[in-house]
């Protein structure tokens, strides 16, 4: 038994390893404050506070903020513009605003925290806000009071196309599909002059994908109280993306069906299981390694831990193998847990 959990923990390891070699940035370009334009690799953080770049015949990747460029753009992806943004009288900071949408209204977004931008030609720069707050009464109740002030800004700003009111009034939150809608209806209603451009593109919707999986399960025990052999499962996941606040993060739920000797039965293992983890997937290539957490394999809360990678075989198929070790926090106290190690197609329905 010690044997089989140090070859499942190796395998994690191994792929841990492995994706650690993978990660790096995509091709992406900088415009600074003098109009050069530099070449290289990076990335903005989620905070879009700064970003990360390594210039073209450099080792290294730098730091860099806001007020030391004008423009970060990933070649073929997201396009920022450094903006100083009022964050109250007192206070103000820097960001790389995504540019969604140039045209007689541009939007911009910060995403991780959903915040949006409007700005005219004229110069006139605006948050949009949708704050939610709690209201208390004089008798003690609490009631969530939300702030649409959005909709009269919109209407202002949009105040020469009334036949857009109504798509404003029906915004019941601040979402970025209907924003970039909302500003290129705009455009094409006041200008003929030029076309607006779209950077947002097509606004990526939730998407899935359909896992066929079979592996091995077993008990890892240090006493050797389990000698039986490993049970056997088959099962299909499905993979839920929604790519806006993060491209590399899946949502993974489905059903297994296990055929299990009796120990394994007894020890937490059920003939089916529902699992349900989270599972970031690194790199952009053919090969990305994955890690996993939650109950992946539909055993002990919040202890499993599973890491593994997927192969692209073809344009929406790909063979996905794993590791996993179920079942963590009662490693800590020294009680037996479980290893699975699988095998699957994924097939992309997108």
């Amino acid at each position: 038994m010690k044997l089989r959990f140090y070859f499942t923990s190796g395998l994690i390891i191994l792929f841990f390893q492995s994706l650690i070699a993978q990660v790096d940035f995509p091709p992406s370009l900088m415009i600074n404050n003098q109009n050069d334009t530099i070449y290289g690799t990076g990335n903005v953080s989620k905070s879009q506070e700064y970003c990360l770049f390594k210039k073209i015949g450099s080792d290294d990747y730098i730091k860099y903020l806001p007020n030391e460029f004008k423009v970060f753009r990933v070649i073929s992806g997201k396009y920022y513009i450094a903006k100083e943004i009022k964050e109250s009288k007192e206070k103000s900071n820097w960001y790389f605003l995504e540019y969604l949408v140039e045209g007689e209204i541009n939007l911009y977004v910060i995403q991780n925290s959903s915040r949006f931008f409007l700005e005219k030609k004229d110069g006139i720069f605006l948050e949009l806000k949708d704050d939610i707050k709690t209201v208390q009464q004089i008798d003690g109740t609490e009631y969530f009071v939300q702030d649409k002030r959005y909709i009269g800004y919109l209407r202002a700003y949009m105040h020469d196309t009334p036949e857009l009111y109504p798509k404003i009034d029906k915004m019941e939150r601040l979402k970025q599909y209907d924003l970039v809608n909302l500003a290129i209806d705009y455009h094409n209603s006041v200008c003929e002059d030029y076309n607006c451009i779209n950077y947002a593109k097509k606004i990526p919707k939730i998407t899935y994908k359909i896992e066929f999986t079979s592996g091995i399960i077993g008990v890892t025990d240090i006493n050797n109280e389990y000698n039986d052999p490993y049970g056997y499962q088959i099962g299909f996941l499905v993979h839920i993306w929604r790519p806006l606040k993060n491209e590399k993060l899946f949502v993974k739920t489905g059903i297994l069906y296990s055929i299990l000797p009796n120990h394994l039965d007894s020890f937490g293992y059920h003939k089916i299981k529902i699992p349900l983890s989270f599972q970031y997937v690194f790199g952009k290539g053919d090969f990305k390694p994955t890690v996993a957490f939650g109950w992946p394999k539909g055993l002990f809360a919040l202890s499993s831990l599973e890491g593994g990678f997927l192969y692209s075989v073809a344009e929406k198929v790909e063979l996905s193998m794993n590791a996993s070790i179920d079942g963590i926090l009662r490693i800590m106290t020294g009680s037996p847990s479980g290893h699975s190690l699988n095998i699957g197609l994924v097939y992309s329905l997108k």
